[in-house]
C-alpha cells in the first residue's frame, strides 16, 4: 500500500516540474537566498544531467556516483545540487540514515528548503515513523503552502493516523487547487475511500464519477464507483419493502 502510495506522491513531483535519472526523480529549481556565516549565497535544489554523478547514476553505478559527488563536495561544501543528488544517491541504495543526514545538511545551508523537508518525511514515513514524517511534511508546507506534493503525502499520513477528517480536508484542498484536467484522478479515488468511512458515501460517489471523467481508464474508481451503486441499491430496495419507505442512508447530509 505504501509504494502505490509513494509513487503517487512521485508521480506528482513529475508533473509538478521534474524528471528522472534511472528511475530517481530530480527536481527543478526552487532557488531562496539565505545567508551563512561565511557568505550570502542562493541556494537551489535543481539537479541537472551534467551534475557531479548524473552520469554514474543514469548508468546505474551507485558506488561511482556517490564517490564522485563526496569527492565534489570536499572541495564545495555549499554545493546543493550536488548534495541534494547525493541524498537521492543515497535513497536509491536504501541507506535512509544516509540520506537524512544529507538531507539535514542541505537544510542547514538553506533553512527554507522545502524539498528536503519532504525527502526527510517520505523516508520517515517509509520507516513506520508516521508523526515524524507528519511533522516533517508540516515543515515542509510551512515554508512553502502551494506545494501539492507535500500536501498529499500529508493527507495520506492522516489518513493512516486515523485521522479521516484531517487527510479529507487536506484532499479538498488540492483538488480545489487543481481543476479538473490536471489528471488527479487517484487523487480523488483516496478521498472517496475516506469519504466512505466517515458515511458520505453519495459524496464518494461524485468523486469517483469526476475521477472517471479525468480517467475513464481508472479501474479502481470504476469498481468502487460500482460497489457503491450496488450498495445504494440493494439498501433503497430493502427499504421499499417495508410500506414503501425508503431507508437509504448513502446521501451526504
Amino acid at each position: 500500500m505504501f509504494g502505490r502510495r509513494l509513487l503517487l506522491a512521485l508521480g506528482l513531483l513529475l508533473a509538478l516540474g521534474g524528471f528522472a535519472v534511472a528511475g530517481i526523480v530530480l527536481l527543478r529549481p526552487s532557488t531562496t537566498a539565505t545567508t551563512t556565516t561565511s557568505t550570502a549565497v542562493v541556494t537551489t535544489t535543481t539537479v541537472t544531467e551534467t551534475a557531479p554523478g548524473a552520469a554514474e547514476l543514469r548508468a546505474g553505478d551507485l558506488d561511482g556516483a556517490r564517490v564522485k559527488l563526496e569527492a565534489h563536495l570536499e572541495e564545495n561544501p555549499e554545493d546543493l545540487e550536488a548534495r541534494y543528488l547525493l541524498a537521492l544517491v543515497h535513497e536509491r541504495a536504501g541507506a535512509w540514515g544516509d540520506a537524512v543526514g544529507v538531507y539535514e545538511e542541505i537544510l542547514e545551508i538553506d533553512t527554507r528548503n522545502f524539498e528536503a523537508h519532504f525527502r526527510i518525511g517520505n523516508i520517515l514515513r517509509r520507516e513506520g515513523k508516521l508523526e515524524e514524517a507528519k511533522e516533517r511534511y508540516d515543515d515542509s508546507l510551512l515554508l512553502n503552502s502551494d506545494f501539492t506534493a507535500a500536501r498529499v503525502a500529508l493527507a495520506e499520513t492522516l489518513a493512516e493516523l486515523g485521522d479521516a477528517d484531517g487527510a479529507i480536508q487536506l484532499y479538498f484542498e488540492v483538488i480545489e487547487a487543481h481543476p479538473m484536467g490536471v489528471h488527479f484522478d487517484q487523487i480523488r479515488v483516496a478521498l472517496a475511500r475516506l469519504l466512505v468511512e466517515v458515511d458520505q458515501a453519495q459524496n464518494a460517489a461524485l468523486q469517483l464519477e469526476k475521477a472517471l471523467a479525468e480517467n475513464p481508464d481508472n479501474a479502481e474508481a470504476s469498481k468502487l464507483l460500482a460497489e457503491l451503486r450496488s450498495e445504494s441499491t440493494t439498501t433503497t430496495q430493502g427499504g421499499t419493502g417495508t410500506g414503501g419507505a425508503t431507508t437509504s442512508t448513502t446521501a451526504a447530509e
